[in-house]
């Protein structure tokens, strides 16, 4: 009897001892995991944003290069070069950062495809940059068009394929933190009938390791939303960027008949006034969602990107065109589509592509179905055509074009009122008339 508490003691002792060791083992191996885990966050973190950082100075590199060909004198020509060059020197440097971690079997060929895609790219920009100052503007916008983006696409490609291996090893260690997580709980819960009361001790150390643990989970929770956001934002810059080549390439085709970019303006105004008012006015509300409207405007500017693939000899003829020059002329919708899915297939929202393209294809059909290229008719023509047909037209009957004079304001707008029913929509067309004191407005602040 007088050995029971020295045996308790001893008991007491040695489970305290088995419990504060497991313990502190396991909060050991929690530590070490946990610190492995914020150093694969924080390495896949800053891979990302790199990748993010070459993505948009790339498409940096191409506007500057649309520039370059738009430009007239020896003074422009060196001081876009000299742009290009420093931003070319960027996109290596940051490819340098990469190459460090890139060394493993994994990302290592990863790493080789996009930075030969990158040198392929650079090749075909200095081709473009030999072609438009040489005059040879048609060669040049084609590979800015063409070649050059398909290497872009490429090292997007590349790098799509590395940013999904990182998020899949991202995925992976926190699979292995929350189940380590969720262990340590088990272990934690299993040890307090053992111990009993004698561990009463150890079971608080083991609680508060527990919430440490869930303390540590929901920071990292919030690291992780935090670089999230962080990653957004490069994503956000990287899509401006996107839309100011999409503009610079749209204003730069306009050019080539005289246009020095207006006609692209004020379409994409018209547009959004005929929407909102449009969707004011509850026609086709349940389509012209904010969304919706917003991805109109940004794809106004393309809807003649086609002609793109018309000859100046045929764009700029100051005479009637021929019935052959005037089916190649034609062409240019049906060709805008596809550049349109082309070029930016892929690197936008979905929605956003199915408008452009469909802006680009069939803002030349017909309300009666006379229009081409498609002979579409009706509602069967796309609601984001038949707004912009009308805010096309509409600009091209007031501006002075190489093979005619502006049409007066009023007759403009009689042109648009006799031809609802026929080549517009008569509800969008009335619509259009009812704004008009809006669109005069718009136009005097021009000083049109």
């Amino acid at each position: 009897m007088n050995n029971i508490p020295l045996r308790i003691f001893v008991m007491v002792l040695i489970a305290g001892i088995i419990g504060i060791v497991g313990v502190s083992i396991l909060t050991i191996d929690i530590t070490v995991l946990s610190d492995t885990y914020e150093v694969i966050i924080n390495d896949h973190t800053k891979t990302l944003e790199t990748t993010s950082d070459i993505r948009a100075l790339i498409y940096k590199h191409q506007s500057v290069i649309s520039k370059h060909i738009s430009a007239e004198d020896e003074e422009k020509f060196g001081e876009y070069e000299a742009e290009a060059a420093e931003i070319e020197k960027s996109i290596k440097d940051e490819f340098e950062k990469l190459r460090p971690k890139m060394q493993d079997v994994e990302r290592g060929p990863i790493f080789h495809d996009s930075y030969s895609g990158f040198v392929g790219y650079l090749a075909n920009a200095e081709r473009a940059v030999y072609f438009s100052r040489t005059g040879q503007d048609n060669t040049a916008n084609y590979y800015v068009v063409y070649v050059m983006d398909a290497s872009v696409r490429s090292v997007s490609e590349a790098f799509d394929k590395l940013d999904a291996y990182a998020e899949s090893e991202i995925e992976r260690a926190s699979g292995e933190m929350n189940a380590y997580i969720e262990f340590s709980k088990i272990s934690a819960f299993v040890a307090i009938p053992v111990i009993a009361v004698s561990m009463i001790i150890c079971s608080l150390l083991c609680f508060k390791i527990t919430s440490n643990l869930n303390s540590y989970k929901n920071q990292l929770e919030i690291d992780i939303e935090n670089k999230n956001k962080a990653l957004i934002e490069h994503n956000e810059k990287m899509l401006k960027l996107q839309n100011t080549t999409i503009i610079g390439m749209a204003t730069l085709i306009e050019s080539r008949d005289g246009d020095t970019g207006e006609h692209v303006k004020r379409t994409s105004v018209y547009v959004a006034m005929l929407a909102q008012a449009a969707r004011q006015a509850g026609y086709e509300r349940e389509t012209l969602t904010d969304n919706y409207i917003e991805f109109l405007i940004k794809a106004a500017p393309l809807h003649d990107i086609g002609k793109i693939t018309v000859s100046d000899t045929i764009l700029l003829k100051p005479s009637r065109l021929t019935a052959k020059e005037y089916e190649k002329i034609k062409c240019h919708a049906r060709e805008g589509g596809r550049i349109v899915r082309q070029v930016i297939g892929g690197i936008g929202d979905e929605e956003y592509i199915n408008i452009a393209s469909d802006v680009a294809a069939y803002h030349h059909e017909k309300w009666d179905g006379s229009g081409y290229n498609e002979g579409l008719s009706g509602t069967d023509i796309p609601l984001c055509a038949r707004i912009m047909a009308i805010a096309d037209v509409f600009d091209a009957l007031i501006s002075k074009r190489c093979y005619k004079e502006s049409f007066p304001i009023d007759e403009a707008f009689n042109i648009i009122r006799e031809s609802a029913g026929s080549h517009f929509d008569p509800a969008l067309a009335r619509i259009f008339l009812d704004i008009r004191p809006q669109i005069e407005d718009y136009l005097k602040s021009l000083g049109e």
